[in-house]
């Protein structure tokens, strides 16, 4: 391998001289050096692919055209403009930063990275993608596309994940910043590397730049590197989840502003479900009702969770309806409960399988207020000191699609529309 310092040059040339010739040109993010849109652009791109952000990120722009309109903006717009788009914590510190931008920066971005990383939300590498867009800043990126790239070019027989590694992959990458090169196009061009040619799987060098000093390529080893961490099985939570209903309004809740699904709006869940319901859910192939139901264990598990963890006593003759729907209300028109099919979805350190119990109502009307104390958001509410301070919605199907919830929750809805 030639010594890193006669590479340096050779490395940002062919990069920048590619990029302009066969690097992408028309997302909708380029073409400009406006931070704010830079950024909003840096922060949806994690971890996300560039046909999925486009529209999110189109739609992000014209309505929180500024950093100002962001700031001013409430928490519950911008999660519904990021419903669906995932990792939702991205759209709360978005949130955030835009806040201490104004509040902070008198609405200015700073232009050195360092000072960047320092605001919510803003690692080191988006930091640096920021300042070389937008101010043309000598400053070093490195995203999961361009590890793959160094660790291919240079053969790097390290662990991506691990701290140690870590360090000397940001000592190559800064190592390699070119001194009189185009920022911008360096930059961009690092990463459509990643993303259409150095690819993870089949990559494709035959269109790539550095395919005449990749050491990698020149033993045959593309795929081998960078080396694949040890896959782990990801551990099991069981919730479950009610989906309350009068056959027009659904119950929708507030999470808590913490955890998973933060701050967002979604069915009323159960999330420590006893050892013996779990059971009987992962023992049981049914999706019927009869499976977990018919001997009565959930609604008595659930009506011990309710009473040992929210003091809330529920009529024993008909607490399984009562507490099947997280109330302390009356339900007496008449209630049917349906088990349907789990919910399921994998997030980053766990795979949640959350059977849905579907409780349908038919309700009188309402007219003193102690009885409207007793509707369902209304009860839920009455709750929420000893709950988390959630909040709850009681809404027809198009509002709560209106709302910030979760893509699972979401496609539960629509489905159901």
């Amino acid at each position: 391998m030639k010594h890193l310092d006669s590479l340096q040059s050779d490395f940002a040339f062919k990069v920048v001289h590619w990029q302009r010739l066969a690097g992408r040109h028309k997302l909708a993010w380029q073409n400009t050096r406006d931070p704010y849109r830079i950024w909003v652009s840096e922060i949806m791109l994690q971890q996300t692919q560039v046909a999925t952000v486009t529209p999110y990120y189109e739609r992000f722009i014209k309505r929180f055209p500024d950093v100002h309109s962001l700031a001013q903006a409430s928490l519950d717009e911008v999660l519904a403009l990021w419903s669906g788009l995932g990792y939702y914590r991205r759209a709360k510190f978005l949130h955030a930063c835009a806040k201490t931008i104004v509040e902070t920066h008198e609405g200015r971005f700073p232009q050195d990275e360092k000072v960047l990383a320092e605001l919510p939300g803003i690692g080191r590498s988006t930091a640096a993608a920021i300042a070389a867009f937008a101010f043309q800043r000598r400053a070093a990126i490195l995203d999961g596309n361009v590890k793959r790239v160094l660790a291919r070019v240079f053969a790097l027989e390290l662990d991506p994940q691990s701290s140690k590694s870590l360090r000397v992959f940001w000592d190559l990458a800064e190592s390699l910043l070119p001194q009189d090169v185009d920022m911008p196009a360096y930059t961009q061009g690092l990463m459509d590397l990643g993303a259409t040619c150095c690819l993870q799987r089949k990559p494709i060098c035959t269109q790539c730049p550095l395919q005449g000093i990749c050491q990698a390529k020149q033993a045959g080893k593309q795929e081998a590197y960078p080396l694949a961490k040890a896959k782990k099985t990801l551990p099991l939570r069981h919730w479950l989840m009610v989906w309350i209903s009068d056959g027009e309004r659904v119950l929708m809740v507030r999470r808590p502003g913490q955890g998973i699904w933060a701050s967002m709006w979604s069915l009323p869940s159960i999330e420590a479900l006893p050892d013996t319901v779990v059971k009987s859910i992962t023992e049981s192939n049914s999706k019927s009702l009869s499976a977990p139901f018919h001997n009565k264990e959930l609604p008595v598990a659930m009506h011990q969770i309710w009473r040992d963890r929210y003091h809330v006593s529920i009529n024993k003759e008909t607490f399984s309806a009562q507490s099947a729907a997280v109330l302390h209300a009356s339900l007496k028109p008449k209630v049917k409960l349906e088990y349907a099919l789990n919910l399921e979805q994998s997030f980053t350190h766990f795979r949640l399988v959350a059977p849905l119990l579907r409780v349908f109502i038919e309700r009188e009307p309402l007219s003193n207020k102690a009885d409207r104390a007793k509707e369902p958001s209304l009860a839920y509410a009455l709750n929420s000191a000893a709950i988390g301070q959630q909040q709850s919605l009681w809404l027809r199907m198009d509002e709560a699609l209106e709302l910030g919830i979760p893509r699972a929750i979401r496609k539960l809805l629509e489905d159901a529309t």
